[in-house]
């Protein structure tokens, strides 16, 4: 799988894939986090000039992905709509049209923080709204939540930090990466959303940060601090 890392969880294996999501092939279930559709539409309504688009090609980069692997079921673990503002008809025409382009697909939300904000989507997208701690069918011990907590027994993947590392070079050069984040029993996906940015909140020291850029996804680095 090009550009792809491959990480043992328990029993459980996990692509960890370039386009910021991971792929469990057993259960043909893609994951991602933190798409926070509608979030441009937010800030324009503030009066924000933001760019517009965003959401048509966060769609269109989650479609080129459920058509490479020919996914199955697609967990979103939180995040799914930004705000209120998302739930207006234009906002949400993109993700109806989406939708429809994939009535195959078994769709499975998370609730997260801003969803419970935001509201659940409309009946009619058809998606399974569910609670944290959610175990993911067809899998040996993964459970999909949107805050990073630990659930015993399980293998928790989650979102909601947008996690990022700083790279630096030898000149005093640096540069600063989405990343995948895995700690004991917990790993923590990348924003999916390319309006979104990253956090600020470094990764916890003893975690394995895998870096997302050019492409692929970098080794595994340890962080000691």
């Amino acid at each position: 799988m090009t550009g792809a890392q491959l990480l043992s969880l328990g029993s459980d294996a996990l692509w960890l894939l370039p386009e910021s999501a991971a792929w469990h092939a057993t259960s043909r279930t893609l994951f991602i986090a933190d798409l926070h559709l509608g979030k441009s539409a937010t800030f324009r309504a503030r009066g924000l000039p933001v760019p517009s688009g965003t959401t048509q090609d966060n769609l269109a980069r989650l479609s080129a992905l459920v058509r490479a692997h020919d996914a199955r079921r697609i967990v979103f673990l939180g995040d799914l709509l930004h705000s209120r503002h998302a739930q207006r008809a234009s906002a949400m025409a993109p993700l109806h049209d989406w939708r429809a382009n994939h009535a195959a697909q078994h769709c499975v939300l998370v609730r997260g923080n801003h969803d419970s904000h935001a509201g659940d989507p409309p009946p009619s997208l058809d998606f399974e709204v569910v609670d944290e701690p959610w175990a993911v069918p067809g899998t040996v011990a993964l459970v999909g939540c949107h805050h990073p907590q630990r659930v015993a027994g399980a293998v928790v993947l989650a979102g909601h930090w947008h996690p990022a590392v700083t790279l630096r070079g030898p000149a005093r050069d640096h540069q600063r990466l989405a990343c995948f984040c895995a700690l004991d029993g917990l790993l923590v996906l990348p924003a999916f959303g390319a309006f979104t940015g990253s956090s600020p909140q470094a990764p916890p020291a003893g975690s394995l940060c895998y870096p997302v850029g050019g492409g692929r996804v970098w080794p595994g680095l340890r962080v000691d601090r």
